[in-house]
């Protein structure tokens, strides 16, 4: 059975690529941002398949983590900033996310995970 994790995985695109791939026979794991309320609309429907990680994309040793524990085939890396207005007033923040944290994600899959 292929393993996938899917960063951004109760956004819209990552809640649908969970669907697809649940349906292929995959087993999937979902990283989640800690946050004071989660936010789970999206994956109600297939929560209980689904395995859920706290993770944040700009710390590495929670990647570390997920990836050292989850041992992924597939890493699907779909976080974003969630909010557009808050990217134009957080440039920087917003770089980190899709720039470096999509970076980290596929230097620490490379060294902690290969198959």
């Amino acid at each position: 059975m292929r393993r996938a994790l899917i960063t951004g995985v109760t956004g819209q695109d990552g809640s649908y690529l969970a669907d697809f791939l649940l349906e292929q026979g995959y087993e999937v794991h979902g990283m989640v941002r800690r946050s004071s309320t989660e936010k789970f609309e999206r994956i109600t429907h297939i929560k209980d398949r689904l395995r859920l990680h706290q993770a944040d994309l700009l710390d590495e040793l929670s990647l570390i983590n997920i990836i050292k524990d989850v041992e992924p085939d597939e890493l699907y890396n779909l976080a974003a900033m969630s909010f557009v207005p808050t990217s134009w007033v957080q440039p920087v923040l917003t770089g980190e996310f899709t720039g470096l944290g999509v970076a980290g994600c596929a230097q620490l899959r490379r060294v902690l995970a290969p198959r």
